[in-house]
């Protein structure tokens, strides 16, 4: 009896055996293992193919014609920069296009009819008469390092530059509408009339008074912190360099000086020499 109690209780005591139900996992043999590995080195190779190629064609590109190149990439920005509606993006593509696989010659059509808008004298009586939709003004080549979409916000009294019918071109990537080209506008362009007054949009010091082909007469206010104001394409300026002026104080006159296609001011924020949109002040 004591020997059937003492069976027993070791057999009660014995663990049940642990099953797992169900399907057994097959044994992965060695060259099951070796394919995800086969995949993944195509993978890398065809992509350092690609990258190798697409290297190649970029230095392609840029030794055979640098302009083209740069064209290129303004397009690039232009297109990944803001939101487009379908018929936008592809004419986009279709200018990218353009820069990259037609010949130089066709690229530069747009130049050769531009001019006859230009003038790079004051603005006469006779051509203020024309409608006022004037514009121009030189494109940035380094937007991404001179230029920033941020929102501006600048404390003391702000004055409206000038009395303008319209905006002729905005802040951002566009159209050049002397040189049809793609590039970034650094400021804005407000259409009036010539000899509309220009007034300083802050208090400051004038540091530049100044011609270049592109700007025209222009002038350039200091403002501290960093600040500084830009006035281009002015038939006329009525301040020296050095003067301190008063925020309001009119500094020069509408005109068409410069790469212009009529009578309008181009305007410019800077802070610490980066361009911002005037348009966070204007509107």
């Amino acid at each position: 009896m004591y020997e059937e109690n003492k069976v027993s209780q070791q057999s009660e005591e014995r663990p049940y055996p642990v099953r797992a139900y169900g399907r057994e996992r097959p044994v992965r043999e060695p060259q099951e293992e070796e394919k995800p590995r086969d995949f993944l080195l195509r993978v890398i190779l065809t992509q350092s193919a690609l990258c190798i190629v697409i290297a190649l064609v970029a230095f392609a590109v840029m030794k055979t014609g640098g302009e083209r190149f740069e064209n290129a990439k303004q397009s690039y920005w232009a297109l990944f920069s803001e939101d487009m509606e379908r018929e936008e993006l592809v004419e986009t593509f279709k200018s990218v296009s353009d820069f990259l696989f037609k010949p130089q010659n066709d690229l530069a059509k747009p130049e050769t009819t531009a001019p006859a808008e230009t003038t790079s004298s004051p603005v006469t009586t006779a051509q203020s008469t024309e409608s006022l939709d004037g514009a121009g003004g030189e494109d940035l080549l380094y937007p991404d390092k001179t230029a920033s979409f941020a929102p501006l916000t600048v404390s003391g009294s702000f004055c409206v530059p000038v009395e303008y019918t319209k905006v002729t071109s905005a802040f951002g990537y566009r159209e050049n509408p002397v040189t049809g080209k793609q590039g970034f506008h650094g400021g804005i362009d407000l259409a009036a009339p010539s000899g509309t007054p220009i007034y300083a949009a802050f208090s400051g010091q004038v540091t530049t008074v100044s011609y270049s082909e592109v700007r025209g007469n222009y002038v350039i206010l200091t403002h501290g912190s960093g600040l500084q104001t830009v006035y281009c394409h002015c038939s006329e300026i009525l301040v020296e360099e050095g003067a301190n002026i008063r925020g309001g104080e009119v500094i020069a006159k509408v005109g068409s000086t410069g790469q212009s296609t009529g009578p309008h001011l181009h305007f410019e924020v800077r802070l610490n020499s980066v361009r911002y949109n005037p348009a966070w002040l204007l509107f």
